[in-house]
């Protein structure tokens, strides 16, 4: 198993006061969807990001492990914790925004290189180490898909 810090640092506290800042944010923002809405986009994000994070870091391709070791740890959650509000303001400025047609796009490929800049983020802070040859630009079209996908969901929410 890889070890690559054993020390409660820059990473660990990065992921818990994003949880805790977004999660503010998230409760202090004028509420514009259901509660039942604001959990469906909130656990898109939970979902989608340990699905991918667990793929792509299972033995078959370990391409890259999260915090400290390559063993799963409770703060490992506490960071997919941190995708829901993400997601949650993806949708939410979406709406207020009032993006249509073409825009959409735009602005799918605007988060992807917030989502970039935040993988970079983690990167430097040690949240992510990769390996064998993983690239942060092998992460681009997984955000454009699931950033696609969030936004066909809540307009398929909103359809009924």
């Amino acid at each position: 198993m890889k070890v690559y810090e054993r020390a409660f640092d820059l990473n660990e506290w990065f992921v818990i006061l994003s949880v805790l800042v977004l999660f503010f944010l998230l409760f202090s923002l004028p509420k514009i969807f259901s509660t039942l809405e604001t959990i469906g986009y909130s656990l898109f994000g939970l979902f989608f990001g340990m699905f991918s994070d667990q793929t792509l870091s299972v033995s078959a391709w370990d391409f890259y492990d999260v915090n400290d070791t390559a063993a799963y740890q409770g703060i490992d959650f506490l960071s997919y914790v941190m995708y829901c509000p993400y997601s949650y303001f993806f949708v939410y400025i979406y709406v207020k925004l009032n993006i249509k047609g073409f825009y959409s796009i735009l602005y799918i490929v605007i988060w992807t290189v917030v989502s970039m800049v935040m993988e970079w983020i983690g990167t430097k802070i040690g949240l992510y180490h990769f390996d064998k040859g993983y690239s942060m630009v092998w992460s681009v079209p997984i955000y454009l898909l699931f950033q696609s996908m969030l936004l066909t969901y809540y307009h398929l929410v909103k359809a009924n």
